[in-house]
């Protein structure tokens, strides 16, 4: 099961490039009443831009560890280049902690924002077994969004998604602190992150194709 979550995921990031953030956790804002992208003033972004932004930040950090798993990877032919790895290293975490504070603000904002009725009823009714079926969706991942889903409970969907992104903080700055020492990292905590990884990846990825299917 963890490998075929870490190749979905893994296929999803080399076939969506740029447009990463229409495929996370897209329209789901839908199910409140504040989903257009435009920035008001510049200050005061919508739910909608929001979610485009925290993508963006995940993606790019996500792309920073595969750089990073690239080099560790090629360290036996090349040797061990520690400045190297850790710029790529702080690279993902700034971008992690930004995906991270930006999910912050889009909880508050999700917690001061009423749900849209009607879209909370189709998500309740919405023929989730059938759907993991069609699609072929990993059921470990996907029977987690329905728990928030079916419910009607996107803000928790959110919160999760937020405890995800500081979960993977936590283990970037493990492997950090040996990096930063000029020691190779452990292995195993290398292999734990990268699941993380393909794992929120995931879960954004399933929210964003429910709704798509409403």
């Amino acid at each position: 099961m963890k490998n075929t979550i870490l190749i979905a995921a893994l296929t999803i990031t080399l076939f969506t490039g740029n447009i990463f953030a229409i495929l996370y956790v897209n329209r789901s804002c839908d199910a409140f009443n504040s989903c257009s992208p435009d920035v008001n003033g510049g200050f005061n972004p919508s739910m909608g831009q929001m979610i485009i932004e925290g993508a963006g930040y995940f993606l790019a950090s996500h792309a920073d560890m595969q750089g990073f798993s690239n080099k560790i990877e090629l360290s036996e032919i090349n040797g061990v280049n520690y400045p190297g790895l850790q710029e790529i290293l702080n690279r993902a975490i700034a971008n992690m902690e930004n995906a991270a504070g930006t999910y912050k603000s889009l909880i508050r904002a999700a917690k001061e924002t009423p749900y849209n009725q009607a879209v909370i009823d189709r998500l309740v009714k919405f023929d989730y077994r059938g759907f993991m079926k069609k699609n072929n969706l990993v059921a470990d991942v996907f029977i987690k969004v329905q728990g928030f889903l079916a419910r009607g409970d996107v803000t928790g969907a959110y919160i999760k998604l937020k405890a995800s992104k500081d979960a993977i903080i936590a283990q970037l700055y493990m492997i950090k602190a040996a990096v930063d020492s000029n020691l190779f990292p452990d292995v195993n905590l290398l292999y734990q992150v990268n699941q993380a990884y393909c794992e929120t990846l995931l879960f954004g990825q399933y929210i964003a194709q429910v709704f798509n299917n409403l």
